[in-house]
C-alpha cells in the first residue's frame, strides 16, 4: 500500500500544478456561471455582441388568453388608436362534421377586445368564405387588409373595415421582379397600408391599387417590418432598421437592437410569411421613442439613442424560451400589460404579461440543467416547469451549439472540470456522454424514487425502466426514446429483422433492378449510424470492452450494403440534413417512407423517432402496401435512448428532482415528435389521439418531388391509426430488450474508422482492430485509476491525455 499512497501523492502534487496554471478545459472553451442573465446598472453593450440587462423591480407573469371558439389561426394582432386590441384570424369550416375541401374551407374574422381578451366582439370578414389568403394586416380603427397569394403576377386584397364590410381590388408589383407575394403587411398611424415583397423591398399600397416604392433601404433587404405610430422597424440582414413613414427616410439604426441579430441571425431571418422570430411595440401604441421588442430570449423595453434594454420578461421562464415561436404581432396596452400572439408547437397563442409590483423579481431557487445537444422537448419542458414554479430558475445550458468551435472532447472536458470545481450542474442530460463512468465515479445521485413515483402514478415502461437499472438503483434513465425499423413491400417486408437478411436483399434487389435504388441514398456515415443504433445493444461484454466478432460482422454487414447500392460516395447525403436538425433541437428520423411513395428505391431502413412519424409511416403504407419490422429484431431488440435524465450528486438534489419529477410526467411527456415517451400515460394519450387524428380532420396531406428532379410531384394523405397499428407498434416497444450504446466518443470512432473501410481505405482487419484499440484506450481513460477503500481515500483520479483530475466523493 506504501507505493499506491506515494504514486497518489505524486499525481495529486501533478494536478495542482495543472489546475494552478488553468491547464483543465478543453480548446479554452469556459463554462458559465450559474446566474439569471446578468445585470448591469449601465446597461451597455458588450463587446461580445450581447446586451446588458438592467434588472427592474417586481416581475412580469404570463397568462394565456382564451381564443374566441372560432379562432384557429392568427394572423395579426395589434392595439387599435381607442385603445383596444383587435386580431384577425380564420378557422377552417365544416358541414355535418365534414370538411368541405381543401380550397374552399376557411372562414375569417375580425375580433375585438377592450377588456385584455376576457370577452371578444365578433365580425366576420363578408367576401372571404371560400378563399385561402396568405396574411393581413390591422388598421388603427379595427379595419383590415387581407391577401391572398399570387396568381400570374397580380394579388388580390381585400379591404374590410371593421364590421366585416369588404372592398377588394388587385394589384402586383412594378416591374414584376418576383411571383408577387406579400411577405408582410402593417398600417401606419396615417391609415397607409406598407407592404413587403419577396425581395426585400418595401412599398407603399393605394386604395386603387397603386403601388409605389416608397422607402430608400440604401440597398437593404428588409426580411420583415413592424410600424408604431410613424416610425418604420424592419429586420435586415445585418440588424434593425428604423424609417420614417411619412418621408419614407431611414432614420438609422440602434446598435443596442443590432447586436442580438449578431449574436443570432435566424432573428433576422423570416422563416415563413405568416410569422417572425421578434415582434416590436411601441407604448400605448404611439409614436415615441419608448419601444419594445420580444423573442425567444423574452420581452425587453428599450428607449431609442439610449444604451440599456430593460429586460421585463426573460424567455425560459415562459412561452417564448419554449422553442420554435414565431410572432403575429404584440400590443402594449400600457407599461404593466403586454399581449402577444405566437404561433407554438401546440397551435396559436394569445400571452397576457401582466406586471406584480409586490412579486420578486427573480425566483429564490436556481437548478442548472445541462445537456450536450439543443432540444425543443427539453426547452419546452424548462418553460412548463417554470410556469409552474415561478420561485425557480432553470439556468438551461447546451454545451455544443455548433457555431462555436467546440468539439466533444472540448464540452466534456469543461464538464468534468465544472464537477470537480463544484460548479457542475444539478441536472445532466446524458445522451452521448459515458454514463457507466459516471455511475462508477459517484457522479449521479439514485433517482428510483422519482421514477418509482412516477411508475406509480402514470405507468412507464417496464422494459425501459429495468434497463436503467444498476445494482438495485436508477442513475440515469431516458425521458423518451426511438426505435430502428426497415420497410419493405412483400418479401423486403421482413429483410430487416437481422443485418445479414438486409446485406443479402439489398444485394439481390440491386442485381435484379441495377437502374432502381435498393435503399435511399444514406452515404457512409448516415448508414454506418443507422446499423450502429440496431445492433450495438449486442456489442459490449460484462468488462465493458467491445466484442471483436461482433463489431467485425457490423462492419461486413455494412460494407455489403455500401458496396450493392453506394449511390454518394464520400459525400453523405442525409447526414448534414440531420445534423442541422440536431443543431436546431428536432430528432428527426432517417427511415423515409416517402422514397417507396415515389418509387426512388425499393425498401427503407432507419430510426423512427416518434408517433407523428409512425402516422407518417403508416399513411404511405396505404398507397405503397409496405409493412415494416424492428429492424435487426432478431439478433436484438433494441431502441435509442433520447434525454437520458440524471442528478448530480453534489447538486441541488431536492430542487432538481422536481424538475426531474415533472420532466418524467405525462403533462410533459405528451409529445408526437422528438422521441416516444417513456410514460404509459404520455403514450396511451398521444397514439391514442392518433385513432382519430387531428391532422386527418384537417384534410392534412404531404406533397413532394421525386429524386430524379423531373418535376413529377407525389404525395400522400395522413390518415388514422387502427387499433392494429397501435396493438403492432406497442407490442414492438414491449419486446425491447437493450439500449444501443449511446457514448458518443466510441459512436465517432465507429462511425469514423467504419467511414474508412466502406470508402476502401482499410481493410476490414485493420478497421476492426483500429476501433478496438482506439475504445479500449478511451475506456481506460474514462476509467481512471481508482482508489481502494481501504486506502481511507473516497475518491478517484481521472486522467484524460496529459491531464489529470481529482474527484472527492
Amino acid at each position: 500500500m506504501k507505493g499506491k499512497n506515494k504514486f497518489i501523492a505524486i499525481v495529486t502534487v501533478f494536478v495542482m500544478l495543472i489546475m494552478l496554471s488553468g491547464g483543465c478545459g478543453g480548446g479554452g472553451s469556459k463554462q458559465p456561471e450559474k446566474g439569471r442573465i446578468q445585470s448591469q446598472d449601465n446597461g451597455s453593450v458588450n463587446n461580445d455582441n450581447t446586451v446588458q440587462v438592467k434588472a427592474g423591480t417586481g416581475r412580469f407573469f404570463e397568462n394565456g388568453i382564451t381564443l374566441p371558439g372560432e379562432l384557429q389561426n392568427i394572423n395579426a394582432l395589434k392595439r387599435l388608436e381607442d385603445g383596444s386590441i383587435a386580431v384577425i384570424g380564420s378557422s377552417r369550416n365544416s358541414r355535418n362534421g365534414k370538411k368541405t375541401g381543401r380550397e374552399n374551407s376557411y372562414s375569417y374574422y375580425i375580433f375585438k377586445s377592450n377588456d385584455k381578451g376576457q370577452t371578444w366582439e365578433k365580425a366576420e370578414i363578408k367576401g372571404l368564405s371560400g378563399k385561402f389568403m396568405q396574411n393581413a394586416a390591422i388598421a388603427p380603427d379595427g379595419g383590415a387588409a387581407i391577401f391572398s397569394y399570387a396568381e400570374t403576377g397580380k394579388i388580390n386584397t381585400y379591404i374590410s373595415d371593421a364590421g366585416g364590410e369588404t372592398e377588394s381590388f388587385s394589384f402586383e408589383f412594378p416591374d414584376k421582379k418576383d411571383t408577387g407575394h406579400v411577405m408582410c403587411a402593417d398600417y401606419d398611424s396615417e391609415k397607409n397600408l406598407v407592404v413587403l415583397d419577396a425581395e426585400g423591398s418595401l412599398f407603399k399600397l393605394g386604395s386603387d391599387g397603386t403601388c409605389k416604392k416608397a422607402f430608400d433601404t440604401q440597398g437593404e433587404s428588409i426580411n420583415y417590418f413592424y410600424i408604431t405610430g410613424d416610425t418604420l422597424v424592419a429586420a435586415g440582414d445585418n440588424g434593425i432598421l428604423f424609417f420614417n413613414t411619412s418621408n419614407g427616410e431611414m432614420s438609422g439604426n440602434e446598435e443596442l437592437l443590432d447586436s442580438p441579430i449578431a449574436k443570432n441571425q435566424n432573428l433576422a431571418s423570416a422563416s415563413s410569411d405568416s410569422g417572425w422570430p421578434m415582434a416590436f411595440a411601441a407604448e400605448g401604441g404611439g409614436n415615441g421613442d419608448s419601444l419594445f421588442f420580444a423573442s425567444e430570449d423574452g420581452i425587453f423595453h428599450f428607449t431609442r439613442g439610449g444604451s440599456i434594454a430593460e429586460q421585463l420578461v426573460e424567455g425560459q421562464l415562459v412561452s417564448l424560451g419554449s422553442g420554435n415561436v414565431i410572432f403575429q404581432g404584440m400590443a402594449v396596452l400600457d407599461m404593466e400589460n403586454i399581449i402577444i400572439a405566437a404561433g407554438t408547437s401546440a397551435g396559436y397563442k394569445l400571452f397576457l404579461y401582466s406586471y406584480d409590483k409586490e412579486a420578486k423579481s427573480a425566483p429564490d431557487k436556481e437548478i442548472t440543467v445541462y445537456a450536450l445537444d439543443e432540444s425543443v422537448f427539453l426547452r419546452k419542458a424548462v418553460s412548463l416547469f417554470q410556469k409552474q414554479n415561478p420561485d425557480i430558475h432553470v439556468n438551461l445550458e447546451f454545451g455544443l451549439s455548433g457555431d462555436d468551435g467546440v468539439t466533444l472532447e472540448d464540452a466534456l472536458s469543461v464538464l468534468s472540470t465544472n464537477i470537480l470545481a463544484g460548479k457542475g450542474p444539478d441536472v445532466l442530460i446524458l445522451d452521448g456522454m459515458p454514463l457507466d463512468s459516471y455511475i462508477e465515479k459517484g457522479i449521479l445521485a439514485d433517482i428510483s424514487d422519482i421514477t418509482g413515483e412516477i411508475d406509480k402514478k402514470e405507468g412507464l415502461f417496464q422494459n425501459i425502466k429495468e434497463n436503467s437499472i444498476k445494482d438495485g438503483k436508477i442513475y440515469a434513465m431516458p425521458v423518451r426514446f426511438l426505435i430502428p425499423v426497415s420497410e419493405g413491400r412483400g418479401k423486403t417486408a421482413k429483410a430487416g429483422e437481422s443485418l445479414a437478411t438486409l446485406a443479402r436483399t439489398v444485394t439481390q434487389l440491386k442485381k435484379d433492378n441495377p437502374s432502381v435504388n435498393a435503399i435511399p441514398d444514406k452515404g457512409t456515415r448516415t448508414l454506418l449510424r443507422d446499423l450502429y443504433y440496431a445492433d450495438s445493444a449486442s456489442w459490449q461484454k460484462e468488462d465493458g470492452s467491445l466484442d471483436e466478432e461482433a463489431v467485425k460482422e457490423y462492419l461486413s454487414y455494412a460494407g455489403q450494403i455500401y458496396a450493392a447500392d453506394s449511390c454518394s460516395a464520400e459525400k453523405d447525403s442525409q447526414d448534414k440534413l440531420f445534423g442541422d436538425a440536431a443543431l436546431e433541437g428536432e430528432k428527426l428520423g432517417t427511415n423515409q417512407s416517402s422514397g417507396l411513395v415515389s418509387g426512388d428505391f425499393q425498401m427503407s431502413f432507419g430510426t423512427l423517432p416518434g408517433i407523428y412519424d409512425l402516422q407518417d409511416m403508416i399513411s404511405t403504407q396505404a398507397q405503397t402496401k409496405a409493412d415494416y419490422c424492428l429492424l435487426n429484431g432478431k439478433k436484438v431488440k433494441s431502441y435509442i435512448p433520447y434525454l437520458i435524465t440524471g442528478i448530480t450528486e453534489n447538486g441541488n438534489k431536492e430542487t432538481a428532482k422536481e424538475f426531474v419529477k415533472m420532466l418524467f410526467s405525462a403533462k410533459a411527456g405528451s409529445s408526437q415528435l422528438n422521441g416516444i415517451p417513456v410514460n404509459r400515460t404520455a403514450y396511451n394519450e398521444v397514439i391514442t389521439e392518433k385513432l382519430d387524428a387531428q391532422n386527418v380532420k384537417d384534410q392534412s396531406s404531404i406533397a413532394f418531388g421525386g429524386a430524379d428532379g423531373d418535376g413529377k410531384m407525389y404525395g400522400y394523405e395522413h390518415i388514422n391509426l387502427t387499433k392494429k397499428d397501435i396493438k403492432k407498434f406497442t407490442d414492438i416497444i414491449e419486446s425491447l430488450e437493450k439500449p444501443s450504446l449511446t457514448n458518443r466518443v466510441i459512436q465517432e470512432i465507429v462511425l469514423e474508422q467504419g467511414s474508412a473501410y466502406l470508402l476502401g481505405v482499410k481493410s476490414l482487419e485493420e478497421t476492426t482492430d483500429t476501433i478496438l484499440k482506439k475504445v479500449n484506450l478511451y475506456l481506460s481513460e474514462q476509467g481512471g485509476i481508482l482508489w481502494e477503500k481501504e486506502t481511507g481515500w473516497h475518491g478517484f483520479l481521472y486522467c484524460q491525455g496529459l491531464q489529470a483530475y481529482l474527484f472527492f466523493i
